[in-house]
């Protein structure tokens, strides 16, 4: 199965997740280990890919956050 033509040119980065889970002392291996996210997820988020909105729901839960404190969207320049 082909991977859908994407009709946007920006990308998501989830710079701002990592910068609040180091202010709250959540390592990536505590999402793996602790939270039971996949390590093909932790990879995903780690390289500003797409991710499930179920997914981004369960870090606002865990991080007590909204979605816009955890990721941004970068017009392509």
């Amino acid at each position: 199965m082909g991977e859908r033509e994407k009709q946007y040119k920006g990308q998501i980065s989830y710079e701002k997740l990592f910068q609040l889970m180091e202010k709250r002392g959540i390592k990536k291996r505590d999402l793996r280990e602790v939270y039971n996210i996949s390590p093909t997820i932790v990879n995903r988020l780690n390289n500003n890919t797409n991710v499930a909105v179920d997914t981004i729901m369960y870090l606002c839960e865990i991080l007590d956050c909204q979605p816009g404190d955890i990721m941004e969207y970068a017009p392509a320049e």
